[in-house]
């Protein structure tokens, strides 16, 4: 327990002083995901924990967390966001099971200077308790609750390191940019408008390399742009994001290749593949929706 939560002290409370500790463990990149519980009610206590952020959520039963001064009722509803430099308290009742996430804070304000574009001038703090049951901490928690589900399933993609790091990166960018922190002014202020150079830059690696693992921060780097402009400058001139005007590209190059090709020779997987949809049922979906057919019928004709 102590390498995923810190080392700590552990108090049981109550008269009845057997436990049954559980966990679960994962670990990627520069987060782990846990599932813990003690089967005994106990008070934790730590220090300041410097080098990671932790979010407890409660998937039954209840707690409470404390934070430096500040408390949190933790429910099903509402999770614990605590940041370093402050003591931890726990009180974990035996019937509370909590998914723990553990993000590092070197990876973590890192993303947050790329989202902004400028260096970090002081560190990063949240606001200690997020509403899940709602709103953006609703989304948060969907998005990892898929990531749980992928870790859980054996030959999951989430087993390639790409696709790990793409999940650990979308959670920290929404954690970042749904829940309050002392830089969510800064996140949400006005952006200066991107040149639309910067936007032919992007465009034009997309369309000469569209099979390449472009990400949004790669593009940005390649414009000499943060970011969250090149974003706004693509809704703006072209009404989608990086991300979207890639897929669509892809989309019309797997399309003509299955026109082209012998029904055959080839399989609309391997095609689907090689122009990087790694998902077979959410590639026939897109690409359904798109065209108005399926792929298989498309590499029939």
């Amino acid at each position: 327990m102590s390498r995923v939560l810190a080392p700590h002290t552990l108090r049981v409370l109550g008269s009845d002083t057997r436990l049954d500790a559980r966990m679960h463990h994962v670990r990627l990149r520069d987060m782990s995901v846990s599932v813990i519980s003690y089967g005994g009610t106990v008070r934790f206590e730590s220090g300041p924990a410097e080098t990671f952020f932790t979010v407890f959520i409660p998937i039954a039963g209840e707690g409470e967390a404390r934070c430096g001064a500040e408390r949190v009722r933790l429910t099903i509803a509402t999770a614990g966001v605590l940041s370093p430099a402050e003591p931890v308290v726990l009180r974990w009742p035996g019937d509370c099971v909590q998914l723990v996430v553990r993000l590092e804070r070197a990876a973590l304000e890192a993303r947050l200077s790329d989202l902004l574009g400028a260096p970090l001038r002081k560190p990063l703090r949240f606001a200690p308790a997020m509403a899940v049951g709602s709103g953006n901490g609703r989304s948060w928690l969907r998005g990892l609750q898929m990531l749980v589900t992928e870790l859980e399933r054996p030959g999951s993609l989430i087993e390639q390191q790409a696709v790990a790091e793409m999940f650990e990166r979308t959670l920290a960018t929404a954690l970042l940019m749904g829940h309050s922190s002392n830089y969510t002014r800064m996140l949400d202020g006005e952006v200066p408008a991107v040149p639309v150079r910067a936007v032919s830059i992007a465009l034009e690696w997309i369309d000469n390399h569209p099979k390449w693992r472009h990400t949004t921060a790669s593009l940005a780097r390649e414009a000499d742009v943060t970011e969250r402009s090149l974003q706004l400058g693509f809704r703006k001139h072209l009404k989608m994001g990086p991300m979207e005007y890639l897929r669509e590209i892809r989309l019309r190059g797997v399309r003509d290749q299955l026109r082209a090709a012998q029904s055959d020779a080839v399989t609309v997987t391997e095609v689907a593949a090689e122009w990087g949809f790694l998902h077979a049922g959410h590639f026939a979906a897109r690409y359904q929706q798109r065209f108005g057919e399926r792929p298989s019928e498309t590499l029939r004709r």
